[in-house]
């Protein structure tokens, strides 16, 4: 089962997710299957957490004790993705629209690697990260009629890691999505 987000505002979007059950949820979204992940259990993850966690396997990039930005704190990307990075042993650090301004660059500056899931067209830009960073980019949007990324194009120049947007994450996720269907299915 996958419920197409977001929801019209006046239908309850916790309710209808919580209603499908963990061995149906293909999305992973529900309660019951975001709490596997906080119990980091081995059950599959959220497509689009799968995928930049596979990326990451692929390129041999290592989390454990690095200091990990999560910009956004959403049910798609940011809020399970922070859950499965703290389980691997990474600092954690929400950088969400509360964060003060100052903060939220120092935050940054001070990132290892920065994942971003916002959905705002060059939010994080290259001076605003320390060079070597792993700029991980799982936002769209629409600027001028292209699709684009939370993280600018820039960011290439001072970052050892970066993903593009389109063809970063996105493929990455439909991916896992049709391999949890198979996975769930079994």
């Amino acid at each position: 089962v996958l419920v197409q987000l977001p929801l019209p505002k006046e239908i309850n979007t916790d309710y209808v997710l919580n209603t499908i059950k963990k061995e149906k949820d293909i999305d992973r979204l529900s309660k019951k299957s975001l709490g596997e992940i906080e119990q980091n259990t081995n059950s599959p993850l959220p497509p689009t957490v799968a995928g930049i966690m596979m990326l990451l396997d692929e390129y041999k990039i290592k989390t454990k004790g690095k200091h990990v930005v999560i910009v956004g704190h959403g049910r798609l990307v940011g809020r399970p993705i922070s859950k499965v990075l703290k389980n691997k042993g990474a600092t954690i650090s929400i950088v969400d629209e509360f964060t003060p301004e100052e903060t939220k660059r120092t935050l940054l500056k001070s990132a290892d690697m920065v994942v971003s899931g916002v959905g705002k067209a060059n939010l994080i830009t290259k001076d605003m990260l320390k060079e070597g960073v792993v700029a991980i980019d799982a936002g769209i949007s629409i600027k001028d009629g292209k699709l684009t990324g939370d993280i600018a194009e820039n960011v290439k120049e001072v970052a050892s890691y970066y993903t593009p947007v389109p063809g970063g994450i996105g493929p990455m996720t439909v991916a896992m999505l049709f391999r949890n269907l198979i996975e769930l299915s079994k």
